[in-house]
């Protein structure tokens, strides 16, 4: 049995994506028999840390090198499409000091050095499969978004994508998430005041989604930068199709050839793409059809066994 730290950033608070993953890591990692925590710095005597985001864990990474621990370094949205730019050094004497690599989509090799890319594991995030039975609404087309409120996220184009949608149409928008700012929560509050389609939950208990994605007709990622979704994992899992920016982390998700993509920061594209789906039932039906063909590479076992293989690999046991 050996001792897994699972480092998360300092900024990681409640429900955050780094949290969610690492709270999942910490639960796979002691069933299968070791003994992991969830922690926001590196402890001394770790056999093996586990840290999400490059650039917000170095120092917990640079103190895991002088331990002697072996480490992994998990590849966030934030590390390959912004910090890798603008903090590069950071970045590249976190990667440096890691055994292994682990990128949640399989476009992530294409932004390393080939020094890295000879470490890296593509481990997508998995997800339980759904027991809640879909019962979707006559009514109304529900559109579904999880996600905080901040920049990355982009809530403001799918809050103008159905501003201005024709009288006739179904279409509402169900954001799930949590304010990164004042600013953010203020946005959220005028926008639905003025926009009858989008409402805003606020953060809700992660055990209630199952129920929000089983009422949906389609889940929307709006995302300008992403590693590789909690939710889209999620809504796979729970036979709900997707709509998804065409950004590098949601095609390496959710492949070149799936049907769901509209133009990252369009509100344009993204309208034209919910308006043809609640219109055309065929279309819905073949987004439904991709999502099925995706499950059995997000599925919490398929998760588990790529990291019980990479763990072997480091001789971790």
């Amino acid at each position: 049995m050996a001792r897994i730290d699972v480092v998360v950033p300092p900024l990681a608070t409640g429900q955050s994506g780094n949290s969610v993953t690492g709270e999942r890591y910490v639960r796979m990692f002691n069933d299968l028999g070791h003994e992991s925590t969830l922690v926001a710095e590196t402890r001394v005597g770790s056999d093996l840390v586990v840290a999400l985001n490059a650039y917000r864990t170095a120092a917990a990474v640079k103190a895991a090198t002088a331990a002697g621990s072996l480490i992994v370094v998990v590849l966030t949205g934030t590390d390959i499409y912004r910090f890798l730019a603008s903090d590069a050094d950071v970045v590249l004497e976190t990667l440096d000091q890691a055994h292994r690599l682990v990128g949640l989509n399989d476009r992530v090799g294409s932004e390393l050095e080939r020094r890295h890319r000879e470490r890296l594991e593509i481990i997508p995030e998995g997800a339980r499969r759904s027991a809640v039975v879909r019962r979707t609404s006559a009514t109304e087309f529900s559109v579904v978004v999880v996600g905080h409120l901040r920049d990355e996220k982009d809530p403001r184009t799918v809050a103008a994508a159905v501003r201005d949608l024709p009288s006739q149409s179904r279409i509402t928008v169900h954001h799930y998430g949590a304010p990164h700012s004042t600013d953010w929560a203020e946005w959220a509050q005028s926008e639905q005041r003025s926009n009858s389609r989008y409402r805003w939950h606020g953060e809700i208990p992660r055990s209630e989604m199952e129920s929000i994605y089983a009422q949906a007709h389609v889940l929307v990622n709006s995302s300008m930068i992403e590693g590789g979704a909690n939710a889209i994992s999620e809504a796979v899992m729970a036979d709900l199709p997707v709509l998804a920016s065409n950004i590098p982390g949601n095609i390496g998700v959710l492949g070149e050839s799936y049907p769901g993509y509209f133009d990252a920061g369009d509100p344009c594209s993204l309208s034209s793409s919910l308006l043809g789906l609640e219109s055309d039932p065929q279309k819905l039906t073949e987004l439904s059809s991709a999502v099925t063909d995706l499950q059995p590479r997000l599925t919490i076992d398929e998760e588990t066994g790529r990291w019980n293989q990479l763990l072997a690999g480091l001789a971790v046991t």
